[in-house]
């Protein structure tokens, strides 16, 4: 028999099966924070959008975290699917982790809501401020600055994964209840609505050599080439992984990207994303 002192340990056939991460991203800045904690807790990483593809989830281990970007101050639709998908929530120790630019107003709250609806409960959910990545408002922040919140990550990650191996409960990193109304409850339920919409404002300009790369990026399957360009089909989880791993930075948003720096993280590559979306 196998011997365990801690809940990241179970055995099920004679096999110890880990700590699941679960992970969505676009840049890269949720795939670091969910490897970071893979490592820390001898866990194992899935990819969300991998996991969806297969239809209905089951989790193998006793501990789920899931990790993800916060999405207009709240949870990607992407999210909401994933729990949905899965068959049994209700036995399981769940933690979330999400990454955000500006702030992270009630995301955690929101899961937890969803967790809930789906039969799940939170154990305990943390907010990691990375760099931001919504290049349809604003360019990559320097180089100096990321450095910084990476540093700061670093040190975060072995308070965040103590408090895991701990079994620890009741911690929610969100913002005071203000901000929370008025970011996570107003505008989020008036805006999230409308992301699968939102990639009409999508276009491929004249550096375009149809490399293919944002169709095989794509978590969702949401890009096809059309007479060698990109063309959007409705159902953008607004990741904009298409937009920033672009090689020739051809792929644009609205009228005002094209001159604004690109981002991913640093530590994270092609072939990353490329097995996040099942290429």
């Amino acid at each position: 028999m196998y011997k365990y002192s801690n809940i990241y340990n179970i055995i099920q056939g004679g096999v110890v099966v880990k700590a699941e991460v679960y992970y969505f991203t676009g840049t890269g800045n949720s795939l670091k924070v969910a490897k970071d904690i893979a490592r820390e807790i001898d866990g194992e990483l899935v990819s969300i959008p991998k996991a969806l593809s297969q239809g209905t989830i089951k989790i193998n281990a006793e501990v789920a975290v899931v990790v993800f970007p916060v999405y207009m101050w709240g949870i990607p639709l992407i999210i909401e699917r994933f729990v949905k998908s899965i068959e049994n929530l209700n036995d399981k120790t769940v933690y979330a982790v999400v990454t955000y630019g500006g702030m992270p107003a009630a995301t955690i709250n929101i899961f937890e809501k969803t967790l809930e609806r789906y039969g799940g409960k939170l154990a305990a959910g943390f907010a990691v401020h990375m760099p931001g990545n919504y290049t349809p408002l604003y360019g990559a922040v320097a180089e100096e600055k990321q450095k910084k919140m990476f540093a700061k990550w670093n040190e975060k990650c072995k308070i965040v994964t103590e408090y895991m191996k701990a079994n620890k409960r009741g911690k929610k990193e969100i913002n005071n209840a203000l901000v929370n109304f008025i970011f996570s409850t107003v505008f989020y339920n008036l805006s999230a609505k409308h992301i699968h919409e939102m990639d009409k404002d999508f276009w491929a300009d004249e550096k375009c050599n149809p490399c293919g790369i944002c169709q095989k990026v794509c978590p969702v399957a949401n890009i096809e080439l059309k007479n060698e360009k990109p063309t959007w089909k409705g159902r953008c989880e607004q990741c904009l992984a298409c937009l920033h791993w672009c090689p020739e930075q051809a792929i644009q948003f609205g009228q005002k990207t094209a001159a604004r720096k690109r981002y991913h993280h640093p530590e994270v590559e092609l072939k990353d994303i490329l097995v996040q979306a099942g290429n």
